[in-house]
């Protein structure tokens, strides 16, 4: 039987600041499992949301179909039936864009393909119109616990942005790196309906991948609305636009939602209702060994807090880990990037191990390395990032006895060294970072 997906309907109570978003799969009329998810934004301005209601609507019905990814997953049904409101053509189109590209990862995982099956209807009534939105200079910045956000941090506060941390939930990592830098911070609080996680557990229905980033950063535009912030500095660097492999004609990128692609889809989606507010990636421009070394230089006082590693975020409380597992495609991709710019001493006590030294570890580092099988589906690097900082190690002595060190540099193609090095230490012209920031940045840190 056909299997139709609902988008039933969004709801939000300004007194309390929960959004209520509510979806449902059916064999034809019959439904057979239901879903709500809500998400709290606290302390919500009263007046403001009054006076900004009817953009709002527009905004949680948008957050309503981005967020509907997560449900519409397990089923992948034939049809989508849409009850909440109507799409215009361009958000259909962005959100057939965002559905396939944010789910390549998860279709190669469940041997599905999605290209020729999601098609959201549309509208072809003109576009709503609603009133102008101004906005307060000042900056949410979401923060992720890693060393990303730490870097972001740390440029904006450096030339005396007007800065409020951002994110949804409070793992330690985030909470700790928060309380480094004294800034005031708000958290939003999602709760996914315990029947996805029920079914999931199943192992009957399709699960992965989700482009997590994208979904929230709905949730970000929400709160510059309610909150009266103009700009949101996300921290995404210029190597997530590099895919994994193909499928097809589809570029499959588990770094989708924070590559420029969508970046920048997201951003022309945003302006055609507040076109006065910026969403941007202050790294854009920046490689990830460009990061890594401005963080090494400039953010010890993050050290003991931050932690990249996926099991000390996991939605399940009770399973995280309190900082770095060591032994994962980001935990030895982090410590590789790190390595060249940082004590070896304090980088191993950090991550608790020292994965070069690890011959349990040996087809990780070559997955990293283009050496075998494709880039890990992580937020990893490119593979020259990897080879950069791979050859920098091989040519040190603290490092080049290490096993993983001495097995692969023999294997590593031969390419230019001084070249690659200039090419990733040089900043991109592919940004949305505003020019009235852009030159305070580009001559506080020389980049």
């Amino acid at each position: 039987m056909c299997k139709i997906f609902y988008y039933k309907k969004y709801d939000f109570n300004e007194i309390s600041g929960i959004l209520t978003l509510t979806y449902a799969v059916t064999d034809n009329t019959e439904e057979i499992h239901d879903f709500t998810e809500t998400i709290l934004f606290p302390s919500v301005p009263i007046s403001r949301i009054i006076k900004y209601r009817s953009i709002l609507n527009r905004l949680f019905f948008l957050t309503h179909i981005a967020f509907g990814i997560s449900y519409y997953k397990t089923f992948c049904p034939e049809k989508i039936v849409i009850e909440s409101g109507q799409l215009t053509l361009t958000e259909a189109n962005f959100f057939n864009q965002f559905y396939i590209s944010g789910l390549g990862e998860f279709a190669i995982r469940n041997n599905l393909n999605l290209q020729n099956k999601i098609q959201f209807p549309f509208s072809k009534a003109e576009s709503p119109v609603f009133p102008s939105v101004p906005f307060r200079k000042r900056f949410f910045v979401p923060v992720g616990g890693g060393k990303d956000s730490c870097v972001s941090l740390h440029i904006l506060q450096s030339v005396g942005a007007d800065c409020t941390t951002l994110s949804v939930g409070s793992p330690r990592p985030i909470r700790e790196c928060v309380e480094i830098t004294g800034l005031p911070h708000l958290e939003l609080k999602r709760i996914i309906d315990p029947h996805l996680i029920e079914l999931n557990q199943t192992g009957h229905v399709f699960n992965g991948h989700v482009p997590i980033t994208g979904m929230l950063a709905f949730l970000f535009w929400i709160c510059s609305i309610i909150y009266d912030y103009q700009y949101v500095a996300l921290s995404c660097e210029r190597s997530a636009n590099s895919g994994n492999l193909m499928q097809g004609n589809l570029i499959v990128n588990h770094q989708y939602s924070k590559s420029f692609s969508f970046e920048s889809d997201f951003y022309k989606l945003t302006q055609t209702l507040t076109p006065h507010f910026r969403y941007f990636s202050l790294l854009r421009p920046l490689s990830e060994l460009h990061i890594a070394r401005l963080f090494a230089q400039n953010c010890t006082s993050f050290f003991p807090a931050f932690t990249s590693c996926n099991k000390a975020f996991k939605l399940d409380e009770s399973k995280r880990l309190n900082r770095w597992c060591g032994d994962c495609d980001k935990c030895r991709f982090v410590f590789l990037i790190l390595a060249p710019f940082m004590n070896k001493q304090t980088l191993i006590r950090l991550i608790g191990r020292n994965p070069l030294n690890d011959l349990s570890q040996l087809t990780g580092y070559e997955e990293l390395l283009g050496l075998s099988g494709h880039k890990p589906f992580e937020c990893v690097g490119e593979i020259e990032e990897s080879r950069m900082a791979f050859s920098l190690l091989a040519t040190q002595d603290t490092w080049q006895s290490d096993s993983i060190i001495r097995i692969l540099k023999p294997r590593l193609p031969v390419f230019d060294y001084n070249i690659l090095y200039n090419q990733l230490m040089t900043p991109s012209q592919s940004h949305l970072i505003p020019m009235e920031i852009l030159s305070d940045v580009m001559e506080r840190f020389k980049i």
